[in-house]
């Protein structure tokens, strides 16, 4: 019997042993609360000795017989000799895929992607990221991994929907940017930007996730209306748009809801479609149930949902499509959906990009509703608007080694930050336009918002969004009358104590954000559970001291956020 060797690639690159169950369990973080849960839905189990046998089919004409031995064997077993001493890496995860590294014989090395269950809809979003992926290499000419043999259908041998594709040459930019020089975090600045002029220039007709032809029955031919250079009609003849393969699209009981998620023709046809798709799963599937921000006796009940989603469907039209401008912001484009120092790879010697990765729910929608700063080069704090390079504060040649660092570190924060906006103004003007259109985050809000809004809890947001725009209505809409819609005084006054609430529990949130880097959703290193569980825990009790009363300190134990709620 041949014994693979199975390992996991720690937080700072070195391999450790695990053992079968660690190879299909998401081990990278834990969560305070919900835990078991948030694990379940990224647990996949896959016939690994089959992966091995399509890896090594996949790449035998390259020389590759079998995978070799590097590391020291755990006890799993395979049932072929084809895989004697078959190093299995488990590389580091993300929240939505499991990753592993196997070596050939010949020194290759093959990429395994799956997606986990959280994922969204395995087979779309398997066949688009691989079609996208081949649009993006052979139609924009921008670097992406090459997949050498993939899988959208979960009854194949593995078990498991996966793409198999060519370890990105080079490294991870975020194993590089804090020792570089300034000199080299510009240079991929500008590299960056020309990656995004590509795209911008590149204008489709019409919204929605590329698939090959033939991947689905759906499908709507593309059609693009501006490009760089050039696009011939037999390129664009591979492939289709078809539906979106975001999760929230599919989550729970969506998957089996006939729900408009695409293709979409034209920016307020998406708009509308994703209010439209929420009212659906609301009359079918939601519930009165308790929200204590609001109040503590009454339910809030899903036909006020209903009615809120109504208010912003007749918002939609005027207030939520920006204006046309002298430089087309509206058409669709194809857009990194997260682009971080750890998904662009590099050449440490010349300092080129190899490949982008991570395109995974990649959609073609419009331009102002999904472009933005890439988060790598965005600044977390305030910028000011002038060009001028920050400068140091008074006093720092007294300051201590520590005091000056970070000093140091958030004057380049700020450098990248100007210098990547005055490159996309100078370079990518679609782009430049995009960024400068006004109240563009007022207008997007409650289009964010919308999708998954009765299950997220997220009503007093979407209502403060569209209270927003009632607002500013004669900002947004100049010349379109009166505001079609008003919120009476018992809405205002409902909404105003409960915005009270919510900040309160805000405050809460945002401590352990700024001291722990705790999200709302309770996910932590796994390192740091103990600490922050505690700290958590002392903190809670803390809070409900605060209690007048014990009908008090119950209504505050409802209200503490790092803990499940019924939906």
């Amino acid at each position: 019997m041949a014994m693979p060797l199975l390992s996991t690639q720690g937080a700072n690159g070195i391999s450790d042993g695990i053992s079968e169950e660690e190879l299909y369990r998401y081990t990278r973080n834990r969560w305070i609360y919900n835990e078991a849960e948030q694990l379940s839905k990224r647990c996949l189990k896959f016939n690994l000795p089959e992966l091995l046998k399509a890896a090594v089919a996949a790449v035998s004409n390259d020389g590759a017989h079998y995978c070799v031995s590097l590391l020291c064997p755990q006890s799993v077993q395979t049932r072929t000799d084809l895989f004697r001493g078959t190093r299995v890496l488990k590389c580091r995860e993300g929240l939505n895929n499991k990753a592993y590294l196997l070596t050939m014989d010949n020194g290759l090395e093959i990429f395994a992607k799956l997606p986990n269950p959280i994922a969204g809809p395995a087979y779309y979003a398997t066949a688009s990221e691989v079609a996208t992926r081949a649009f993006l290499r052979d139609v924009l000419n921008i670097p992406t991994p090459r997949i050498i043999a993939w899988s959208a259908h979960r009854d194949n041998p593995v078990g498991a929907e996966y793409l198999l594709e060519e370890k990105a040459p080079g490294v991870p930019l975020g194993n590089l940017w804090v020792q570089w020089p300034m000199k080299f975090k510009l240079q991929m600045i500008s590299q960056v930007v020309e990656v995004e002029r590509r795209l911008a220039s590149t204008k489709f007709r019409n919204s929605g996730c590329i698939y090959f032809k033939g991947d689905i029955q759906e499908g709507m031919s593309i059609h693009t209306t501006s490009t760089s250079s050039p696009l011939q009609p037999l390129v664009l003849e591979r492939f289709t748009l078809g539906p979106l393969v975001s999760s929230g699209q599919w989550r729970g009981n969506r998957a089996s809801m006939d729900m408009h998620r695409g293709p979409f023709d034209g920016p307020l046809e998406f708009i509308e479609a994703m209010a439209k798709n929420e009212i659906q799963f609301i009359k079918t599937h939601a519930h009165p149930r308790m929200n204590y921000h609001r109040s503590s006796t009454t339910p809030e009940m899903p036909e006020e949902v209903i009615d809120l989603l109504d208010k912003y469907l007749t918002l939609a039209p005027s207030s939520m499509v920006p204006p046309c401008g002298e430089t087309d912001t509206h058409s669709s484009t194809l857009w990194h959906p997260d682009l971080h120092l750890d998904n662009v790879y590099v050449d440490p010697k010349s300092k080129q990009i190899t490949r982008i990765i991570d395109w995974q729910s990649a959609a073609i929608m419009p331009f102002f509703y999904q472009c933005g700063l890439p988060r790598m080069f965005k600044h977390p704090g305030t910028i000011s608007d002038d060009w001028t390079s920050p400068k140091l504060p008074e006093g720092y040649d007294s300051l201590n080694k520590i005091e000056k660092a970070k000093i140091d570190s958030d004057r380049n924060s700020k450098a990248c930050h100007k210098y990547y906006i005055a490159e996309t103004k100078s370079r990518n003007p679609t782009h430049w336009a995009a960024l400068q259109l006004e109240y563009a985050n007022m207008r997007r809000e409650p289009i964010r918002l919308v999708m998954n809004v009765w299950e997220d809890r997220d009503v007093f947001f979407l209502r403060r969004s569209l209270l927003a725009i009632v607002e500013q209505w004669q900002n947004l809409c100049p010349g379109c009358g009166a505001c079609p819609i008003s919120f009476n005084e018992e809405e205002l006054a409902l909404h105003a104590a409960e915005e009270e609430s919510m900040s309160n529990v805000g405050e809460i949130l945002r401590l352990f954000r700024e001291s722990w880097g705790l999200p709302p959703n309770g996910m932590v290193a796994p390192a740091d559970f103990d600490k922050v569980r505690a700290a958590v825990a002392e903190l809670k009790e803390s809070f409900l001291e605060n209690a007048d009363n014990n009908t008090e300190r119950e209504l505050f134990a409802k209200l503490w956020p790092y803990q499940n709620m019924d939906s």
